[in-house]
């Protein structure tokens, strides 16, 4: 009995901390998308920006995904000040970047070379992403950046899908840092309909990643507000 009402305060000190630590909502008036082909909606009708403006009519969604981008090229457009005026009034960052570093590697030495040179890329990853998000907050201090996990769209009957979940995992320790959130897009690779081909999402998996986005935003005590048309 004792333990009991112990464990119910506890449990309701934990529901009042996670209350108060909340974030006050915010109105997003301008979403920016930056990364690579997955950003930029591949083979649909506008990707996840389409969900987004779905979910936020009022708000500005502006896509700047690029085919084949690397996290490496993506900081030298950064550098170019390439989006900077639109960047300095973004109120959310989505970030989708790292899938072409890996995929370039193993194109260029295959999957022992991959493996070999994984410790290196992981690093170059790290460094480049922390230039990334410098760079975004250079001029926008309180904008948030919420950056999608590398998901597993292999089939678990194929040869390396547990080989590749570990790469996945290992490979996604790199991102976050203050100030950034990482949603968890592991549940993609559990769903065998939602794909285009071997590495994009159709337009289901796209309504997936939109979905998985705002739960995390919910989840980490982040919640915003947009009035309706």
């Amino acid at each position: 009995m004792g333990q009991n009402i112990r464990s119910g305060a506890v449990f309701r000190k934990a529901l009042q901390r996670k209350k108060h630590q909340a974030q006050p909502p915010q109105h997003i008036q301008r979403i920016i998308i930056l990364g690579d082909s997955v950003a930029y909606g591949y083979g649909t009708e506008g990707g996840i920006a389409k969900h987004l403006q779905d979910s936020f009519p009022e708000s500005e969604v502006l896509n700047f995904g690029i085919n084949g981008l690397t996290s490496g090229g993506l900081v030298e457009r950064l550098r170019d000040n390439r989006w900077q005026r639109e960047l300095k009034k973004a109120d959310l960052v989505l970030l989708n970047i790292g899938g072409n570093d890996l995929l370039r590697q193993y194109r260029n030495g295959g999957a022992k070379e991959l493996l070999r040179q994984f410790s290196a890329l992981k690093k170059r990853y790290r460094q480049n992403l922390l230039e990334i998000y410098r760079q975004v907050k250079h001029d926008n201090a309180n904008v948030l950046i919420v950056q999608n996990s590398l998901y597993n769209s292999m089939k678990k009957e194929a040869q390396y899908f547990g080989f590749t979940n570990l790469l996945f995992r290992l490979w996604n320790s790199a991102m976050g840092a203050k100030g950034v959130v990482v949603t968890n897009t592991r549940k993609m690779g559990k769903q065998p309909s939602i794909w285009l081909d071997s590495i994009h999402p159709n337009e289901a998996g796209y309504a997936l990643m939109h979905e998985l986005l705002l739960e995390t935003l919910h989840t980490t005590g982040v919640s915003f507000t947009s009035k309706r048309r």
